[in-house]
């Protein structure tokens, strides 16, 4: 069985209830963007402060950030998973190791033109692998079909190294089927559903195929 996130924006007007009553997730994922990586923005580390204290519930940090490490001080007490991007041009390596020596798991994200091979030298000290299966940006965007491939190359490395998978938008109960993951991580086919709770329960047992 697949796990969920629900995938939530690190926006200045944040409202904790936006989740409230959502049964059956397994992570709260949270983008933070400092509008140079992309062009959004949305930087209100508080969010990590007060989903922390409101919910009993895994976070995953999405940094969508130039500078990694001018942040996790700042948001690491709050959260369980510090992911950023391959992109960056610092050093990663050193970043990562950073990260652990907070206790606290590692994750490199990858944009849908990186390929897989190039985190290849990473495998061994990450924990996870966040596939964006749409350009970093607002939410809503339609999945990139490509990114199921790169999800079964992923699945082929993880036989050598030990990460889990997640993939973040465009996710639909369609295109979940579709990939073999641990994380399916959505915000607009939880939030605007009629029954997010029914469509959580749904992308939680998606079959492969």
């Amino acid at each position: 069985m697949k796990k969920v996130a629900v995938s939530l924006h690190a926006i200045d007007e944040f409202n904790p209830d936006i989740i409230k009553g959502l049964d059956g997730l397994d992570y709260i994922h949270i983008d933070v963007a400092d509008g140079k990586f992309n062009y959004i923005q949305h930087l209100n580390l508080d969010v990590f402060r007060i989903l922390n204290e409101n919910y009993n519930l895994p976070i995953i940090a999405h940094m969508m950030v130039i500078n990694p490490s001018d942040y996790i001080d700042k948001i690491i007490e709050y959260i369980d998973i510090f992911t950023f991007h391959y992109e960056i041009e610092g050093d990663k390596k050193a970043i990562i190791y950073e990260i652990k020596s907070k206790n606290k798991k590692a994750g490199l994200a990858i944009n849908p033109d990186t390929k897989i091979s190039e985190i290849i030298p990473y495998l061994d000290i990450i924990d996870l692998v966040l596939v964006m299966s749409v350009h970093p940006g607002e939410s809503g965007q339609n999945f990139i079909p490509y990114s199921i491939e790169k999800v079964n190359q992923l699945l082929k490395l993880k036989k050598e190294h030990d990460f889990i998978i997640e993939i973040d938008g465009g996710i639909n109960l369609k295109n979940a089927k579709k990939l073999n993951v641990d994380i399916l991580s959505s915000t607009s086919t939880i939030l605007k559903a009629e029954k997010p709770n029914r469509i959580i329960n749904l992308l939680k047992h998606s079959e492969d195929s």
